[in-house]
């Protein structure tokens, strides 16, 4: 059975010893590639629901004119 070992949750560790004490911040580089990536995907999807959002949504087939 899957579960706490010896009455202990697995997840917690008290005494100190994991192996991932500390995170280090992302550079600065990284978080300016993620915002602008991000920021791309959006208009994107904007734009594209601007063109297709009505035939998405159906109020409009798209073979109609």
């Amino acid at each position: 059975m899957a579960g706490a070992a010896h009455g202990k949750p697995i997840w917690r560790d008290t005494t100190g010893k994991h192996p991932v004490t500390h995170i280090a911040a992302a550079r600065p580089f990284y978080r300016f590639a993620a915002t602008g990536l991000g920021a791309a995907m959006w208009f994107f999807l904007f734009y594209r629901m601007k063109k297709d959002g009505p035939a998405l949504l159906g109020w409009k087939h798209p073979w109609d004119h």
